[in-house]
């Protein structure tokens, strides 16, 4: 072996003694060395094993809510400025490809005070366009370039919130992110090295954890038979029957509610 061999083999066994040194250090037993070398090296699903979750996450609920946010501010403005009207309502998109085209519907404003409606529309509410339907109806439509930032910032708040769930569980390999385009798929990939119940981690990171605020309508009531008796089997529209906070030795009753928030 001539003596240039020698000097680089020399170099490569120390390089590769001082990484196992910054790895697992100078261990005093066994144990050590294999807390040592779990603690220092990361290995991934394709070498330790783990769990492989894909969630969707259902934006169309974020512009659902929006709209039904524009549509009382809008009910507010126009009252304030006597503006008259039969109703204001948004509808409901189903589905991600659908999101974008959430509407609030506004019916009943005069022809004579179309001009009004669309000044305010235009001061108050800059990120949605106003169409005109027929001479007595209006629908507000969301601007795509504010429609795809709120497409990316609903899945951004998903991705953060799942981040934050998975840390609390001291899972420090775990990779959360977009999969695929964010601005269109609105899937999130988790990876979950070393853990094999993802029937687990979809319970922990399927608890709910959004604040809503609803305005009670109607009730309380006994039954769900006796509020749908009292309407006529039919709820209004953007109402829903939830049942009342638990009380000790007392029935909760069911509430007729509308959300506010």
């Amino acid at each position: 072996m001539t003596k240039g061999l020698r000097i680089k083999l020399a170099a490569i066994v120390a390089v590769i003694l001082i990484c196992i040194y910054g790895l697992i250090g100078i261990p005093k037993s066994w144990d050590e060395l294999v807390s040592n070398w779990n603690h220092n090296i990361r290995l991934g699903l394709d070498l330790k094993g783990g769990s492989h979750l894909v969630l969707q996450v259902q934006v169309q609920d974020a512009f659902v809510s929006e709209a039904q946010q524009v549509a009382e501010r809008l009910r507010d403005e126009l009252t304030k400025a006597a503006i008259p009207f039969t109703s204001i309502e948004n509808t409901e998109p189903k589905t991600i490809d659908t999101a974008d085209q959430v509407r609030v519907v506004v019916k009943g404003v005069p022809p004579e005070k179309a001009g009004q409606l669309r000044q305010i529309a235009t001061d108050r509410f800059a990120n949605w366009n106003l169409n005109t339907v027929s001479s007595s109806e209006y629908n507000l439509s969301m601007k795509p370039t504010d429609a795809l930032e709120l497409h990316r910032n609903t899945v951004q708040r998903a991705i953060s919130t799942i981040e934050t769930r998975i840390n609390g569980l001291g899972l420090a390999e775990s990779a959360v992110q977009p999969r695929g385009r964010q601005d269109a798929e609105g899937e999130i990939l988790v990876q979950l090295p070393g853990v094999d119940d993802p029937a687990r981690i979809k319970q922990i990171l399927q608890t709910a954890a959004v604040l809503e605020l609803y305005e009670v309508k109607d009730g309380p009531f006994a039954t769900e038979d006796e509020a749908r008796s009292k309407h006529g089997g039919v709820f209004p529209f953007n109402t829903k029957l939830i049942k009342g906070a638990e009380r000790s030795g007392s029935n909760p009753g069911f509430l007729l509610v509308t959300r506010t928030l």
